[in-house]
C-alpha cells in the first residue's frame, strides 16, 4: 500500500514539473497531462476507496479517515481540471496553473496518509506554498491578498511545527498511531493549541478566516473552488479530526471550547455574507460558515456529532464547489459578479441555473438534499451532548446552528433573485449557457447533493460509521420529512397554479394620463434594515475596517514593537557597546548563579 501512495505523490508531481517546463507554443500538451493525471488519481481513489479499513504502514497508513479525504482530494481535482479546460483557455498563465494544481493534489495526497508528523508537515507546508503561488496568479493586485494568506496559513504553520516538537518531547514518538496524550498539563494544552491553530487556519474557521474573502477579490473562481471551498475544508477538517480522535483525549473544556468556536463561525460568518454585494465575496464568507458546522458537530464529543461534522465536511466541498463552479460560468459570460449588474440570467443560461439552484438549497438545509442530513446529524449530537451538559449550552449551540441555516437559506433567496430570476440588465455580449466542460462540474455536483441525499443512511453506515469505534443510533423521523416534503409539494403546486392564471394587464392611467412605471428590485437591497440597525451598522462598520482581523492585529503588534527597538538602532556605536556590556554582565550573573 505504501508503494501505490507513494507512486501516486511522485507521479502528480513529477507531472506538474513536466507542464512546468513545456514551452507556451505547444498547445493542448498541458491541459492533456494535467486531465490524465487527475483521471489517475480519481480511478485509483475509487480503487482504494473499497478497500475500507485499516492498513499499518511506517510512513504512511491507510484508515477510513484518510481514505474519504484522499477520494474527495481526487474528485475535486478531476473536476476543476475539466472546468479549467475552457476556464482557462485563454490565460497566460495556464503552464503555471495546471503545474501548481498537480502539486497541490501531489501534496494533499500525502498530507492525509502520512503517519509520520514530520512527513505530515511537510506536505503541509508545501501546500500553503501551493496556495500562495494559486492565489498569486490573480493579476496585479493578487500579491497583496497572497501574501496575507501567506502569512496567516504559514504562520500557523510554524505553530504546527512547534506543536509536532511538543509531541517528541512528551511521546518520544513522531507517528501518529503511537501518539495519544492526556490533556492535563500546560505543555500538553500548548501543543493541542499549536496543532489546532493549523488546522482551523487551513479550514478557514475564525479567527483564522480572512485570508478567504480577502483572495475571493482576485483570485480565479477556479482556484476559489478548488482551495478554500473544497480541498482545504477538507483538510483542515480531517487534521482536526486527527487531532481530536487520535493525538489527545479531550475532557469537557476543550469540546467547549470547539463548539463555542464553531457557534460563532457560522453565525458572524453568515451575518457578513448577507449583506455582501460580490456574489463571490458573499460566497466565500458561506466558506468561513459552514467550517462552523464541521467545528461544531466533531465538538459535540459524541458519535453522532463527530460523525455528522465529518459527513458535512464532505457535502460542504460538494455544494460549495458547485457554487463557487456556477457563479464563476455566469462571470465568465457577463465579466461580472457584481449582485446590482446582473439579473435575468436563469432563462439564459438553464442548466448553471438548475445546478446553482439546488447547490444553494443543499447548503441551506432543504431536504432531502445532502446538507440537511448532516446538518441534522450535528444537531442530534448537540442533543445528546445535553445528558452530559450541567450548564445547558448545548441550547445556545443548536440556537446557533440553526439561525445559520435560515440566514444562509435568506442570503442565497437574495443571489438566486439577484442573478437569475430578477430584470434582465443590458450586456456587452450574448448570453447563452457556457461550454460543456464548465457546466459538466456543476451539473455533477449537484446531482450529488441529490444522491448523498436520498442515500444518505447508506453512505454515513458504510464509509463514515466506521471512522469511530461503536455503536450510536441516528434516525430522522419519517413523519417529519413526509410532512416537510408535503410543504414543499404544496408550495410548488400552488405556485404553478398562481403562475398559470392568466391577468388582464392594463396600463397605468393618472389623471386621464398614461403613465410608464417601472420598479428594479436589486438584490443588494435586500436585508439593507439588518446592515443599518444600530448594534449591527457599528459591529459591520468595525468589520469593513478590519478590527477584527487577525492579520492586521498581528501587523499592528508588530510594527508597535518595530518601533521600539528601532529606537535602539540608532547608529551609535557607543549606545551598541553599552547593550553588549550589559548582556555580558547578565550572562555572568546567570553563571555565578549556576
Amino acid at each position: 500500500m505504501e508503494n501505490i501512495i507513494i507512486n501516486l505523490i511522485v507521479w502528480s508531481f513529477v507531472a506538474g514539473v513536466i507542464i512546468r517546463i513545456i514551452p507556451d507554443k505547444v498547445k493542448f500538451v498541458k491541459e492533456t497531462i494535467a486531465l490524465i493525471t487527475s483521471l489517475i488519481l480519481f480511478i485509483s481513489g475509487l480503487l482504494l476507496f473499497g478497500k475500507r479499513g485499516y492498513i499499518p504502514g511506517d510512513w504512511f497508513i491507510y484508515d477510513n479517515l484518510s481514505m474519504i479525504a484522499f477520494l474527495g482530494i481526487t474528485v475535486f481535482g478531476l473536476l476543476i481540471t475539466i472546468y479549467s479546460l475552457s476556464y482557462m483557455k485563454n490565460r497566460e498563465f495556464k503552464n503555471r496553473y495546471y503545474a501548481y494544481i498537480l502539486w497541490t493534489l501531489s501534496c494533499g495526497t500525502g498530507a492525509v496518509f502520512s503517519n509520520h508528523l514530520i512527513l505530515f508537515a511537510a506536505f503541509w507546508g508545501f501546500l500553503g506554498v501551493t496556495l500562495y503561488l494559486l492565489v498569486n496568479l490573480g493579476g496585479e493586485n493578487a500579491s497583496l491578498s497572497a501574501k496575507k494568506t501567506f502569512i496567516i496559513v504559514g504562520g500557523t504553520d510554524s505553530f504546527l511545527l512547534l506543536g509536532i516538537g511538543i509531541l517528541w518531547v512528551l511521546t518520544g514518538s513522531f507517528f501518529i498511531d503511537e501518539i495519544h496524550i492526556v490533556l492535563k498539563t500546560g505543555i500538553a494544552f500548548a501543543a493541542f493549541f499549536c496543532l489546532l491553530s493549523a488546522s482551523l487556519a487551513k479550514a478557514g474557521a475564525m479567527p483564522f478566516h480572512t485570508w478567504i474573502p480577502e483572495i475571493s477579490e482576485t483570485a480565479p473562481v477556479s482556484i476559489l473552488a478548488f482551495l478554500p471551498a473544497s480541498l482545504d475544508k477538507l483538510l483542515g477538517i480531517y487534521f482536526l479530526a486527527r487531532i481530536c480522535l487520535n493525538l489527545f483525549n479531550f475532557h469537557y473544556g476543550m469540546w467547549l471550547l470547539l463548539r463555542f468556536i464553531g457557534a460563532f463561525t457560522i453565525v458572524a460568518a453568515v451575518m457578513m455574507a448577507l449583506v455582501q454585494h460580490n456574489v463571490k465575496k458573499l460566497l466565500s464568507y458561506h466558506a468561513v460558515s459552514q467550517v462552523g458546522y464541521m467545528v461544531l458537530g466533531i465538538g459535540s464529543g459524541n458519535p453522532v456529532g463527530i460523525i455528522g461534522g465529518l459527513f458535512h465536511m464532505v457535502n460542504n466541498a460538494i455544494y460549495k464547489c458547485g457554487l463557487f463552479l456556477g457563479i464563476g460560468a455566469v462571470e465568465e459570460k457577463t465579466k461580472t459578479t457584481e449582485l446590482e449588474n446582473l439579473g435575468g440570467i436563469g432563462k439564459l443560461m438553464p442548466i448553471t441555473f438548475s445546478a446553482f439552484l439546488i447547490s444553494s438549497l443543499a447548503i441551506s438545509g432543504v431536504p432531502p438534499l445532502n446538507g440537511f442530513f448532516s446538518k441534522w446529524m450535528i444537531y442530534q449530537g448537540l442533543f445528546e451532548g445535553a445528558k452530559f451538559d450541567p450548564n445547558f449550552s448545548w441550547a445556545l449551540w443548536i440556537i446557533a446552528a440553526m439561525i445559520g441555516s435560515a440566514l444562509t437559506l435568506a442570503s442565497f433567496l437574495k443571489v438566486i433573485h439577484s442573478v437569475f430570476l430578477g430584470k434582465k440588465k443590458e450586456y456587452k455580449e450574448e448570453i447563452k449557457e457556457a461550454s460543456f466542460s464548465i457546466v459538466f462540474p456543476s451539473v455533477v455536483l449537484s446531482l450529488l447533493c441529490i444522491i448523498i441525499g436520498f442515500g444518505y443512511r447508506g453512505f454515513v453506515s458504510k464509509f463514515l460509521s466506521q471512522i469511530m469505534p461503536g455503536s450510536y443510533n441516528f434516525s430522522i423521523l419519517g413523519s417529519s420529512i413526509i410532512l416537510i416534503l408535503i410543504a414543499l409539494l404544496i408550495g410548488f403546486i400552488s405556485f404553478v397554479i398562481v403562475s398559470s392564471i392568466k391577468v388582464r394587464i392594463v396600463p397605468n392611467f393618472v389623471g386621464g394620463e398614461e403613465v410608464k412605471e417601472e420598479m428594479d428590485m436589486s438584490g443588494t437591497e435586500f436585508y439593507r434594515t439588518i446592515e443599518e440597525m444600530g448594534f449591527f451598522r457599528k459591529m459591520y462598520e468595525l468589520a469593513k475596517n478590519k478590527i477584527f482581523d487577525i492579520y492586521e492585529i498581528g501587523k499592528g503588534i508588530v510594527f508597535y514593537f518595530g518601533k521600539i527597538f528601532r529606537y535602539l538602532h540608532s547608529g551609535v556605536l557607543l549606545t551598541y557597546l553599552s547593550w553588549i556590556m550589559f548582556g555580558l554582565i547578565v550572562l555572568l550573573f546567570i553563571f555565578m548563579k549556576m
